[in-house]
């Protein structure tokens, strides 16, 4: 099968109301299901997803080419695992700290993101850089579990209008900023 007849296959199946309305193109599995269309011949869409998943820890399933959140359709591919930031002159694991930022990642939920992170660092070694220098882990761990702690205390003490708009109190904002700054090393 052609790629453009995968992609017909596709189209005619979503018309029909046969897979999910988001599963079009702008959907971040739409060109795996393209691939396997072209392969198989036809789509399965459970099939798809009982074959695209290696392995999934709480929301995060690991699959062929990426780590995936699932409901959040956020994805890091297979070759940015290895990405760093300097973090107060500490080396740490850039994904980790950048996540632990994120309101829909939760305090129950981030070690499911840990561990889905380093097993794709092993399950995913091929694209590993050469020159990679020492990142500390246990530095990366600690400043994140800091941050999850500060984003957790400050979002005690949000207020949000009746019109659903968050009100930004000057005196938090300089508690949040005390706060990071005080983040303590390893």
């Amino acid at each position: 099968m052609t790629e453009q007849e995968a992609r017909n296959l596709l189209y005619d199946l979503w018309e029909n109301g046969e897979i999910p309305n988001n599963f079009d193109e702008n959907h971040s599995d739409y060109e795996k299901a393209v691939k396997l269309t072209m392969k198989n011949g036809n789509f399965d869409f459970d099939k798809f997803y009982e074959n695209v998943s290696i392995i999934k820890f709480g929301i995060w399933q690991v699959e062929l080419d990426a780590l995936v959140a699932n409901g959040h359709d956020y994805i890091i591919d297979c070759h940015r695992f290895w990405e760093t930031r300097e973090y107060n002159g500490h080396l740490v694991w850039d994904w980790l700290i950048h996540l632990a930022q994120k309101s829909w990642v939760k305090s129950e939920n981030i070690n499911d993101l840990n561990t889905a992170f380093f097993f794709c660092q092993d399950y995913f070694r091929e694209f590993k850089p050469n020159n990679i220098p020492y990142i500390s882990t246990a530095q990366t761990l600690n400043i994140q579990k800091q941050l999850m702690e500060i984003r957790d205390e400050m979002s005690r003490h949000e207020k949000v209008s009746k019109n659903g708009i968050l009100e930004v109190d000057v005196e938090q904002m300089i508690k949040y900023r005390d706060l990071k700054s005080n983040i303590k090393f390893i």
